[in-house]
Order: structure tokens, then sequence, then C-alpha cells
């Protein structure tokens, strides 16, 4: 693979709709998703945003790999934005100072390199020469650490978006310069060109402490990320880490991603397709498949894992009944673990069997349960 990547506008007829066919390969063909706006003829995926947005990709010699727009609000439509991310809390900050990052995509081939950051760091160049410093992103939970890592953090309850699923709104205070500089964020050693207000970082954290808070190992440092873990998980109460020494659950631990879900959001939705399973920190949760509860779980206890091993879409809904946290664990970390500790990954791989086994017996049990009342019903009735 090349190292030598260029960003570029899409500003021409061509350059826009390569964009759009990247973004229909990439959100359509691969993600099996279909949004209202793709055309499924010219196999193009574009809406009347992208009218408004400045819309920047990346290539690598003539192939573009990767892509995103940033639209400044004045130009948004506003009663949209407005109601999404909750800006009519936030009077205090003006318009003009305010932008929205969508439609990030990245080819399959170039995630996991530097191409996201490049791109982000590009769309942050472009928002602080306007006199941006607030950007507004929502991303599926399992890209969150990486919008952390970049410096955006998370404001309000997660929100259900027809396109995605569970989504987690997240912004940028781009010239909070502590706070990029305390998380290594690389946008920080960006931010010296521009005016820096240092009261839009304390702002911030008043004004959004109880949302605020990290969720993955690079943010909030290893030793801190590992102690919150560790206070909530305790390894009898998690099949998945059932004969694991101290230092491997903690390397499990370490790779995975907080979700905070507030009582009654979906987390997952059937027919998504999903790479990722989630282990309950806390919190009750239901599985729902065609209006009916089929299964209520509670700390320790996973769910996605089906997708997870099969790459196959979501079979059912899993919806919040309390506040709850979970761990959210990506196939790309089993894969890494197999590679690096495959003692490791075969033991968690073995763990997740016994637990699969587990659940199609209690299932059985269940069914053959109801289908025994129903019989004695008939027979009561007859």
């Amino acid at each position: 693979m090349r190292t030598r990547l260029r960003v570029g506008s899409a500003t021409t007829r061509e350059e826009k709709e390569a964009v759009y066919r990247l973004r229909y390969r990439v959100v359509v063909d691969e993600m099996k998703k279909h949004p209202d706006y793709a055309d499924n003829t010219s196999k193009m995926l574009t809406d009347p945003l992208d009218r408004v947005a400045t819309v920047l990709y990346l290539a690598d010699g003539n192939e573009l790999v990767a892509a995103v727009r940033n639209i400044w609000a004045p130009r948004a439509p506003e009663a949209r934005q407005v109601q999404f991310y909750e800006l009519d809390k936030l009077p205090e900050v003006p318009r003009e100072a305010i932008s929205f990052t969508s439609r990030l995509i990245v080819a399959p081939q170039y995630r996991g390199t530097k191409a996201l950051g490049v791109l982000l760091a590009a769309v942050y160049g472009e928002a602080r020469a306007k006199g941006i410093w607030l950007d507004f992103i929502n991303c599926a939970p399992p890209l969150v650490s990486l919008y952390e890592v970049m410096g955006y953090r998370r404001f309000m309850a997660n929100v259900l978006d027809t396109d995605v699923g569970l989504s987690v709104p997240m912004v940028l205070v781009g010239d909070d310069v502590e706070y990029l500089t305390r998380v290594h964020s690389p946008l920080a050693r960006m931010a010296a060109p521009f005016k820096n207000d240092p009261a839009h970082g304390a702002w911030f954290a008043k004004r959004f402490a109880e949302h605020a808070q990290p969720s993955c190992a690079r943010v909030m440092g290893t030793d801190e990320f590992l102690r919150y873990l560790t206070e909530r998980v305790h390894v009898d109460d998690y099949p998945l880490l059932r004969g694991l020494a101290e230092p491997e659950v903690k390397e499990v631990l370490h790779s995975g991603t907080v979700v905070r879900v507030q009582k009654g959001n979906l987390v997952i939705r059937a027919g998504d397709p999903g790479n990722d399973m989630y282990m309950v920190m806390s919190g009750v949760l239901e599985v729902r498949a065609r209006g009916h509860v089929i299964e209520t779980l509670g700390k320790g206890q996973m769910f996605g894992e089906m997708s997870f091993l099969s790459r196959r879409p979501r079979t059912a809904d899993v919806a919040a009944v309390t506040d709850a946290e979970v761990l959210l664990l990506t196939r790309e970390f089993l894969e890494r673990l197999t590679r690096g500790a495959p003692a490791v990954a075969s033991r968690l791989l073995m763990n997740l069997s016994m637990y699969l086994v587990d659940r199609l017996q209690n299932t059985t049990r269940s069914l053959v349960d109801a289908m025994g009342r129903e019989s004695q019903a008939a027979a009561v009735t007859n």
C-alpha cells in the first residue's frame, strides 16, 4: 500500500460523483443499508445537504479512498440541525461558530490506517479557518473511540438514526487546546495558528459534565480505564472472561469501548449489519423479536454475538429497559488477538461457544414449556 495520501476538495462534477460512488460502495454494497437517497441505477449516494457542504476526499494516487463532508451552520437547513443536535439549548453559541461533519467514508483496505486521521485533520483546518470552534458529528458506537482519540466528546443522549441504528452524537471543541493536548489528539498541534479561547473548554466541561466522560483507554488512560472497568467487572459474573488470567482479562477490557445507553434506547436493531458484540456491565435490557420479548439480559450477559461470529445481519432488537452500560467488543479486536495471542483468543471463543450452548438450551426449554402450556389449555377447552 502506498503511504503518500493526498487531500482534495470535490468541486468538479467528476470529483463529486467519485465521492458519491465510494459512499454507495461502502454504505449499500458493503454495509447492506438502503438510505432513501441511494440511487441504485447510477450506484451513487448523495442527498440535498451535499449542495451546501464542503466535500473533502482522500486519494492514494488516482484512487479515491476516503471522503467526508462539513457543513457550516449558517448554510445548513436550520430546523433539521437544531432539532437533531438540540442547538436550541445553546443560544450562547453563535451559529457562525458551528459546523456539522458527516458522511465520513473510508474504503475497507484503508481502515485502521492514518486515512481517517488525515481526513479529519483536513476538516479541522478548513473549519478553523472559517472561525468555527464547535463541530458536531453523529457516529455508530464502534467508532466512538476513534473520534474520542481525535478530541470529540459526547454531549447528549444517544439517538436512534434511521440509517445506522443506535447513534452517538459527539462534538469537537476545536479551540480547547488543553483538552486536545491532554488526550493526545493529533489536532492539538494544528490549533496554534488560530485564535483559541480557553473559556470555551471551561464552558463545555461545565455545560456537559453529565455526558462527556471518555469511554476508551486511549483517551481515559490505560490505568484509569482499567480501574473504571474492574470496579464494575468481576470475572465470575462474566462468562466470556472465565478461565482468563488477570493480565488477559485486562487485555480484553482494554480493547473495549463503554457504551452508555438510556432507558428506552434501541442498542441494536434487527436487520442491521454488525461485526461487534456487547457485554452488559449494568442495567437491564430486553431481546425482542416480532413484538415479543424473548430474553431479558442483566449483568455479565452478552448480545450481538451471532453477528459478531457470522457477519450476518442482526436477528433481533435489543433495547434498554433501564439506563445501562455495555462494553462493546469489535470483531477486529478478536482478529488482532488471534494473531497476537492465539491462546487467549481460543479461550474467548470457547467461552462464547459455551454461552451460546447455554442460551440455546434455555430457549429450547422455554419453547417446550410454552408448547406444554398450550396443549394443556387446548385440552381444558375441549
